[in-house]
Formats: C-alpha cells, structure tokens, sequence
C-alpha cells in the first residue's frame, strides 16, 4: 500500500524550514486585484475598483505562485464560480450550467454544440491573465454569457530579445506529470519591433485515486504547441496566434454497464489582429480581429442493460467536425472629457458536421442492427453593440449600453440509413440591454448597482439534430427552440486600504425559456423551452493584511439559493447549486535576503445539496464536505521557481456536486526554471 503521509510530507518540512527563519514580505492577494484595468465588463479599460459588474482578475503572479494542473483549479476558488467534471473540466458560474457561460481566449469565442458546455482547451501554462465576469453579461461578451464569462488572455512575446521557460511538475493523485518549454523575445525590427512566442507541453494523468480506492477509468492527457508573432510600429500592433491543442479523457461514472470515453476533442486555431492607439484626438482605440479555429470531437458510449431474460448493448458513436470563422471590431472613442463610448460588431460563422453511428444488440440472439446519421448544420451571428460611459460629477458614474443580435440556423443535410430526413432552420433577432451606477466617494471606496441581461442561443443539437447517448432512449431536436434569457441585479461594494481588501455583491438572476429534453413519449426525448430559474446570492471576497508579521487571513464565500420552476408547476429549490461555498484561510509572505515565498493555510468547503426533477424525486445529490490544504511557493533569485500545493491533509472522502470523488491526500509539486 502507498504511504499517502510520505508523499505530502518531505514538501512541508521542507517550507516550512524556510518560512521559520523568515522575514515579512509585501502581501499580495492570490486572487482580487482591484487596481487591474480591464475590458470584459464595460468594453472600456476600466480598473476593476471602478467597473459596475462583478469581476475577478486572476494576474499572472498568481497564475505562476499556482501548480498548473489545469485552468479550472485555477479558477475554482473564484466566489460564485464551480467546477463540473465530465471527464472533462467545464466551468459553472452562479449556479448556471458550463453551457450557459461563454469561454473567451483572447477576447475570441469557443463555441460547443453539446449538451454538456465547453471545455477549457488552453495549456495553463501560456496564460497571461484569467479575467471573469459572474452574472448576465451578453451586451458586452456576445451570447452563452447567462452565467458569466471566462476571458483566458495568452501571454505574448518577453521584453528582451531571448528568454526560455521550463515548467516540469508532477500529481501524486493521478501519477501525472505536466511538463512545457517556451521560448520568447522581443527584437528590432526595422522603425519597430518583432516579439514572439513559441510554446510546447504535456500532461498525462492516469487514473484519479480516492481515500476509498482507484477511480477507473478516470485518466485525461492533453498535448498543445502554440505560437505568437507581433509586430508593433509607432501606435500600430499587428499580430498573429496559432495553437494547437489536443485532448483526451475516459469518463468515470461508477455505474456497471455504462461507459462514456472522449478519445478526441482537438483544438486548432489561427487568428490575426490589429491595434491601433490614439490614432485620432477622438478614436483612443481601434482593434481588428479575424480568426478560424476547428475542433474535432469524437464520444463513444456504451450501455448494457437487462430487460427480462434478455440483454440490451448499445453503443453510441458520435465524430463531430466544428468549424468556425469571426471578426470582431471594436472601437473605443471619447467626445467629451467627461465621456467614454465603445462601439463594435461581430460575426461569427459556426458549422457542425456529424457522423453518428448507434449499434443494438439484444442477447439472444445476439444479432447486432445498426443506424448511421450523418448531418450538417450550421449558425451565423452578426451582433453589433455600444456602450457609453459618462461621469455625472467626480465621484459618480453612469454607463448604459445596448447589443443587437440577428441569428440564422439552417439545417442543411441529414440522412438516416443513408435516406434524406426533412431539414428545417431557425432564426431569432432581439436587443439586449445593460446599465450601471458606480459611486466612488474616495478613491478606497467604491459602490456599485448594476442591471444586465444575458442570451443564450439554442446549439445545432438542439435544434437539429437526433441523439441516443445516454442510454435513456432517442432525444430529438427542435427546430422552433427559442433562446434561453437572462436578468441579473447586482448590488456591489468594493475597499481597498488600511491593509483591508473588500469585494462584495448581492445579486438577483432571472433566467427564462430553459431548454431541456422533455418526454415526448415512450422513451422519446424532444428539447423544448419549458424551465425557468431564480437566483440569490451574496459573493464576499475579504482579507486583512497585518504588515508587521507578514501574515493575512482571508475569505472568499459564495452564498446562494436558487430556485428551478418547471413546466409543470412543481418549484424546488433542490437546483443541485450547494448553498455555501468557499475558501477561509491564512497566508504567510516571506523573505530571506533575495528569496521570497508564500505559505497558505486553506479550508475549502461546500455545503450538501440535492436536485430534483419535474417530478419532485431526487435524481442526483452529494454531501457537504471541508478539506485542509497547504499551498507554498518558493522564488530564487536565479529564475528557478517551486510551487508545493499539499491537497485534503486529513485524507477525507468527498464528492462535490457535479464532480467526480475527491483525490485522496497528494501533493502538485512544480518548478520553474526561466533563463
């Protein structure tokens, strides 16, 4: 048997030698940053202290004081935000399926046409900064943004002419290991100058173990090569993104007779774009970006069950091919000295074409029958929006903004057997509106209301196209599908002096027309709008930095109460959205001589929640839980960095709602090693 206390133990002793003979150090906020200036919630560069909607900033200091397992641990402690697990990470904010929050790399979207959202498929390793947006905010991020958004920027070229990076690390509770090398510059090129990026990596996890055993199967690998060239001359940047990116996982699902793999779902990715900066006394901001990404996905399903004497196999095979081209346009511009607007377009060409291939077999007497359906469907949305900014007085603020969508759908083939099957289309066109108050007393205080909705176009498979994964039966799509909507009111309260760092919010969501397979008859499944959702909540971020021992303690909860009210009458607020959730801990900064370090002492805790269908049975739960960790990183002053993250201390069981059973005691241990 593994001695689990071994493993987690040599990294501690180690760190905490050094944290006993150190100094204080500045402390710094793993998570809220509130001086950070950032686009996502007006479209304007707005500092986050000064910004109406409710968002987190993660900085790259933090992202590097992290073990880069993957993106969603990164974000996990976020207040409001959650994790699923699928087989692969997806994202929840608020409560809200992945499939209802955009996932932007670059100000670019990642668009999904399943029914399970979109996965994250960007190494964490060339990340630059992680920018979120909890609540509705489709006027400014464009449609699934009913939850929020995810706003992965990538880094760019370093400042002198050469640097190499290695990260190499491994993940006891898998026996994975991650490992990346980039090489980056900026160099004279002509009147300017070239920068460049050039990145590789790798991760490979086998199969999770669980204080209770070994998960099987539950193993994920993923392999990326990105690459970035810009040019900048005077107040012009050009650029150019290519990236590579493939993933693999195997489902753990811990139910005898049915098995899911996701052997495939393979990002590649090239885009371009333009930035130009004051180029007129009035346009302060002009950018331009095209792009083309594809992503290939493959889902295999097997199920087996009795029915009577006899035996039932169905396997389930479904290759998708997504292509998808946009522009976006933007441009920021100030008429006044008091006023601030920002207008812009989007286009977005979307096609999905997919081979399924379903194969029965009923034992006896053991003859398989098999149904091929091939179909091709695509989406074009073109979307234009403004926002404008303006400041009543000194100290109060007002923007309002306004989006427009225009969406087709059509439904261009579709065979079954190889015959024709009836084709369709959908269309929809609606304005979506935003509005903000921001008052800054002083430059320590701001308070903030915010009111936004959120819009989320039906996918291709719920318009169009037919399914049998799942074993439940055959689910078919509905080609009069309306968008999902969403509302959201936000009260908010930000601080930031004395040593204290406040981020607070009261919200309120209504989100309407939900899409979900309803019974159409005998197992027969059809998408329709029936479902609606109402959210409360309360998001606390909160820390006190005690500068003369280097030591700060600090909060970071979600409080929420959600209720589902279907098409039948029947509420509940049994939604599967735990209640309370979040992160209570103390960290320790310090320094020996030119070393430096963070030692973090953590309580991660969710509340027991369960969900209940239409007809008040519960169909899924898990029990509240709490898990100790211990996170420390070391910076040498030779470029070499160490991130030791020591996960549930106590070796307790535990399932999150939504994720697979929690590893059992293990350590992340990485190091960095930048020349």
């Amino acid at each position: 048997m593994r001695d689990k206390f071994s493993v987690s133990t040599l990294p501690a002793v180690a760190l905490g030698a050094v944290i006993g003979t150190a100094s204080p150090a500045l402390a710094q906020s793993d998570v809220v940053v509130l001086d950070a200036i950032t686009l996502i919630g007006t479209g304007l560069p707005t500092e986050v202290m000064r910004n109406p909607a409710s968002i987190t900033i993660i900085e790259s200091d933090s992202i590097e004081r992290s073990a880069p397992v993957s993106i969603a641990t990164l974000l996990r402690d976020v207040p409001g935000v959650q994790i699923s697990e699928e087989g692969i990470e997806r994202v929840s904010i608020r409560g809200e399926d992945a499939r209802r929050v955009a996932i932007l790399i670059d100000g670019q979207k990642l668009t999904d046409h399943t029914n399970y959202g979109q996965p994250i498929l960007v190494d964490p390793t060339i990340i630059e900064r992680i920018e979120v947006v909890r609540g509705s905010a489709s006027v400014v991020s464009g449609s699934r943004a009913i939850g929020g958004v995810i706003n992965i920027i990538t880094k760019r070229g370093a400042a002198q002419p050469f640097a190499l990076s290695t990260t190499a690390g491994y993940i006891s509770a898998t026996d994975g290991y991650r490992y990346s090398a980039t090489a980056s510059g900026t160099v004279q090129a002509g009147a300017g100058a070239l920068d460049y990026r050039l990145s590789y990596g790798r991760m490979d996890q086998e199969n999770r173990q669980t204080p209770d055993g070994e998960l099987v199967p539950s193993d994920v690998q993923d392999r990326s090569l990105s690459g970035h060239l810009g040019y900048r001359l005077g107040r012009h940047y050009f650029g150019l993104k290519a990236q590579s990116y493939d993933l693999a996982a195997n489902v753990y699902v811990g139910q005898p007779g049915f098995d899911i793999a996701l052997p495939k779902r393979d990002l590649r990715k090239v885009s371009g774009f333009y930035e130009g900066t004051d180029l007129t006394p009035w346009l302060n901001r002009l950018s331009v970006d095209v792009y083309r990404q594809t992503i290939d996905r493959e889902f295999v399903n097997d199920v087996s069950t009795m029915a009577g004497p006899m035996q039932i196999d169905v396997q389930s095979v479904s290759v998708d091919d997504q292509e998808t081209e946009g522009l976006n346009l933007r441009a920021e511009m100030s008429f006044s000295a008091n006023t601030r607007t920002v207008a812009g377009l989007e286009y977005e060409d979307d096609q999905l074409t997919t081979d399924k291939v379903t194969q029965t077999t009923i034992t006896p007497p053991g003859f398989p029958s098999t149904t091929l359906r091939y179909d091709r469907a695509k989406i074009r949305t073109f979307s234009v929006f403004a926002q404008h900014e303006f400041d009543l007085n000194e100290e109060l603020t007002a923007t309002f903004g306004a989006r427009w969508y225009d969406v087709d759908a059509d439904h261009e083939a579709s065979t079954t057997d190889g015959a024709g099957n009836p084709t369709s289309s959908n269309s929809d066109s609606l304005l979506l509106r935003s509005a903000g108050l921001v008052w800054t007393p002083r430059a320590s205080l701001a308070l903030r209301a915010n009111i936004s909705e959120g819009y989320s176009y039906p996918t291709l498979s719920q318009l169009f196209l037919t399914t049998t994964a799942g074993g439940e039966g055959t689910t078919y799509g509905n080609p009069d599908l309306d968008p999902e909507t969403s509302t959201t009111y936000e009260l908010g309260a930000r601080y930031d002096a004395d040593g204290w760092l406040l981020d607070a919010t009261l919200f309120y969501t209504k989100a309407e027309d939900y899409i979900v397979s309803a019974p159409s008859g005998p197992r027969i499944f059809t998408y329709e709008n029936v479902d609606e959702a109402r959210s409360w909540g309360l998001e606390v971020y909160a820390e006190h930095e005690f500068d003369r021992w280097g030591l700060t303690p600090y909060i970071s909860a979600a409080l929420l109460r959600r209720q589902l009210r279907y098409a039948n009458g029947y509420n509940t607020f049994d939604s599967g959205a735990p209640e309370a959730a979040g992160r209570i801990g103390l960290r320790k900064d310090w320094q020996i001589s030119d070393v430096t370090g963070t030692l973090d002492l953590f309580l991660r805790a969710e509340s027991g929640t369960d969900y209940r269908d239409d007809t008040g049975s519960v169909t899924n739960s898990a029990g509240g839980y709490a898990t100790i960790n211990l996170r420390g990183d070391v910076e040498f002053v030779n470029g070499i960095r160490l991130v030791a993250e020591l996960n549930n201390l106590t070796d307790r069981s535990y399932q999150p709602y939504g994720q697979m059973p929690g590893a059992e005691r293990s350590v992340n241990l990485f190091l960095t090693k930048s020349f």
